[in-house]
């Protein structure tokens, strides 16, 4: 299996694989719910989707942040940058520019055959949205949260070292100086103004913070010679309880136990989400409990492992199905029918392109 999205092999937990796919299934789920498809009767998920995609921001914050801290000083050395930034172009851009170049095909094809205006698979792109695109100026369909988390990785290795050198003063000193950042990005960007599908990066940075925060939390407990027993056995309590609350913001199960809400009731919920993910994953990485067996399995792992290609790719295979089963009304069939034609075109995306881009390097 390839690695994660992590700079440094040494930090290595299955359970955060098995989280990444989670994250990914999520929005899929989602997604599909959207269509009026299920993939069990009356398993309405739609509007769940904003939670994977918050659960990936906490992951790539905590797992590129965890390394940085661990290198202190070394983190703008020209050989760590120079990792650094091939890690996330390659890793990133290949596929990225590649579905953009062919959303952009796609609605040429379409505006010509068919004279057809603004429309593409999955979404329409002009030239200009195209190069706009390419420079993370905007964001349609998922890519809003490419551009989103891109522009955290500028942003990153200097707020680790910010959070490294304070901690050589004090260790509250680095906890300190994320609250702070919490606190003033709420001022100015509160979580209830953020913009539907927004791809600048002020308006998330709170889930950022916080997989900052948890991956300077596990620097400390991993100086400190990990965590003992009780403490583990309490992460895996709290994990479960998380989870419960977390299913419980489904909107469709919310709507039934609680009172009538919209679709994207909770999709604000940025800091409530980040809250209750970071207990997730704090319990994955330091728990040996039932939740760290379940997301280590290797069925979770693998849908870790091409998360990015079934992340980016499913949105055209679900529009193109919509069309293909118009007169087609088995809801659960269509359902299974999208996961195993996303799982199948992601594999061939993850083989042909992102392993071989992943391991290419320009020094």
């Amino acid at each position: 299996m390839l690695h994660r999205e992590i700079s440094d092999r040494s930090f290595q937990v299955d359970a955060l694989d098995g989280a990444r796919g989670v994250a990914v299934l999520i929005v899929v789920f989602s997604h599909v719910s959207h269509r009026d498809w299920f993939l069990l009767p009356g398993l309405d998920v739609a509007g769940i989707g904003k939670s994977g995609v918050f659960l990936f921001f906490l992951l790539s914050s905590f797992l590129l942040t965890l390394p940085l801290l661990n290198k202190g000083l070394a983190i703008f050395s020209k050989k760590e940058m120079l990792h650094y930034w091939q890690r996330r172009f390659f890793r990133i851009y290949p596929l990225y520019t590649l579905f953009l170049l062919v959303v952009f095909a796609s609605t040429l094809v379409i505006s010509r055959l068919l004279s057809v205006q603004d429309v593409g698979i999955p979404f329409s792109l002009s030239l200009d949205e195209l190069v706009r695109h390419l420079l993370l100026l905007d964001g349609k369909g998922v890519t809003w949260s490419i551009a989103v988390e891109f522009k955290f990785y500028f942003i990153l290795p200097f707020v680790a070292l910010a959070i490294w050198w304070l901690s050589q003063k004090h260790r509250a000193a680095g906890f300190i100086f994320l609250l702070a950042g919490l606190i003033i990005s709420q001022y100015f960007f509160p979580q209830s103004e953020t913009q539907v599908n927004d791809n600048r990066l002020m308006p998330y940075i709170p889930i950022f913070i916080m997989g900052m925060g948890l991956a300077y939390g596990q620097y400390l407990i991993n100086q400190s010679g990990g965590l003992n027993d009780r403490y583990r056995s309490w992460s895996n309590i709290l994990a479960w309880v998380a989870i419960l609350i977390i299913i419980l913001m489904t909107p469709s199960l919310f709507s039934l136990v609680a009172w009538q809400v919209p679709t994207g009731y909770f999709h604000k919920e940025f800091i409530l989400y980040a809250v209750l993910w970071c207990l997730v994953l704090f319990s994955a990485i330091n728990g040996r409990g039932s939740l760290s067996r379940i997301l280590s399995h290797p069925f979770l792992r693998y849908f870790g492992m091409i998360s990015f290609s079934m992340y980016l790719l499913h949105s055209p295979v679900i529009k193109i199905l919509k069309y293909a089963f118009a007169n087609f009304d088995n809801t659960s069939f269509n359902a299974w029918i999208v996961l195993l034609m996303v799982t199948m075109v992601s594999h061939i995306s993850f083989i042909l392109i992102e392993k071989p881009a992943s391991k290419f390097k320009l020094v």
